[in-house]
């Protein structure tokens, strides 16, 4: 049901010239609407109409005066009907004139009301006007809900409908493609040439006898498609009212296709498995058999073979015997290699300790010989250095010398 409330989610264009008319009236209009737009003239408001198109800011409804300066309000409204042929316009207009209304008329204005205005009179006006609109809305979007539910049974259902003779009238989306028909083709199609031929002909004849009582009929049919694969629909099919003397049925099926086909591959897995069960079951029965024979083998041979074991426990008594006689002989020996082992062992011992005194004294040895070296390498570095210091000493003497026997030769130069 239409309620004022409907009116706060809309936008109103509001065009008048006088500035003092347009302020108050605007006022009234915030108050019920969502938004106000305000126009001076109907140049104006056909900017604003067209910018709101533009921003997707959509004007639910147009209120306009008629006579006004630059673009009067016929001239705007030709302009907006060249483009958008529903918008509701509402003239409001000082007085009467024919030719006036009878032009907005034409441009389909959705009603008018004469100045000065009469609130309660434009709210009712308003109201009848979205009262329209506020239904047609509804009804759009009943109509895409409903289109929704269509479409989700369209897309999960496949359905069909036939005559009383089986030919194909309608196929929806769904049927097309799981037939692989087009829309052309299948209605050329009997409704039995999309049955496949495993399916009994009494079966479908069984079929028709209960649709043409009016009865419904459900359950799972096997069809072929234009390429000769299969499908498989649970199908629900029932008689339409006759509406020309002829009767009409409509198929409604669901795909059990990949149903039939796991439980063909399940069968298929059974019947695999019980031939791979006889196999086994023939191969083991051909074991035992074959073991069963083994065993009336052995059986035959079980007298002699205890006649070898009595020899075999008499031959085993005889080694043991000299098995023992060999220990005790061994024994012996053992007793008289243990004592020269431990004479053997001590001197061994003894050399050990020998040895390792040896090691130690050659270890001290080699520590005394890395010291002389040491003190040696020393010595020679102490004598290099004397050495060099004699030399040097030596120079100097020489020098001195050179310099004694120049003087003496000066004063002897010096005497004579």
């Amino acid at each position: 049901m239409f309620t004022p409330d409907f009116l706060k989610d809309q936008r109103v264009l509001f065009v008048e010239d006088e500035e003092l008319a347009r302020e108050k009236l605007a006022k009234v209009l915030s108050k019920l609407f969502k938004e106000v737009v305000l126009a001076s003239n109907g140049l104006e408001g056909l900017e604003k109409y067209e910018k709101s198109k533009i921003t997707n800011e959509k004007i639910d409804l147009i209120i306009s005066d008629i006579n006004m300066p630059i673009m009067n309000g016929l001239e705007m409204l030709e302009k907006i009907r060249e483009v958008d042929m529903v918008i509701p316009l509402i003239f409001t207009t000082a007085r009467g004139e024919a030719e006036n209304l009878l032009k907005a008329i034409d441009l389909n204005v959705s009603n008018y009301i004469m100045k000065p205005i009469d609130t309660t009179i434009l709210v009712k006006k308003i109201s009848e006007v979205c009262e329209k609109t506020f239904f047609e809305t509804q009804l759009q979007d009943k109509q895409k809900e409903l289109q929704k539910y269509l479409d989700a049974v369209d897309s999960v259902a496949l359905i069909y409908k036939m005559d009383e003779n089986g030919k194909i009238s309608f196929a929806n989306k769904s049927l097309l493609e799981a037939s692989k028909y087009t829309l052309e083709e299948i209605k050329n199609l009997n409704f039995n040439e999309l049955i496949h031929p495993d399916v009994p002909k009494q079966s479908i004849e069984n079929t028709w006898e209960i649709l043409k009582k009016g009865q419904i009929w459900t359950g799972n049919t096997k069809f072929i498609a234009k390429d000769r694969e299969s499908f498989y629909l649970k199908n629900t099919v029932f008689k339409l009212e006759s509406t020309h003397n002829e009767d009409e049925y409509i198929t409604i099926g669901f795909s059990t296709t990949q149903e039939n086909l796991e439980k063909r591959e399940f069968q298929k897995k059974v019947m695999k498995s019980i031939q791979e069960s006889n196999k086994k079951e023939y191969a083991y029965k051909k074991a035992i058999l074959e073991l069963n024979d083994r065993v009336k083998q052995l059986e035959s041979y079980l007298p002699r073979l205890q006649e070898e074991l009595e020899d075999q426990k008499e031959k085993t008594l005889s080694r043991q015997r000299q098995l023992d006689h060999y220990e005790m002989q061994m024994h012996n020996v053992d007793e008289k290699y243990y004592g020269h082992m431990t004479v053997k062992s001590k001197e061994a011992e003894e050399y050990a300790r020998t040895l390792a005194m040896i090691k130690q004294e050659k270890n001290l040895l080699a520590q005394k010989n890395r010291e002389a070296n040491e003190e040696i390498i020393a010595t020679k570095k102490e004598l290099a250095l004397l050495m060099k210091t004699n030399a040097e000493k030596v120079k100097k003497i020489n020098d001195l010398n050179d310099v004694i026997k120049s003087l003496e030769t000066k004063i002897r130069d010096l005497t004579e």
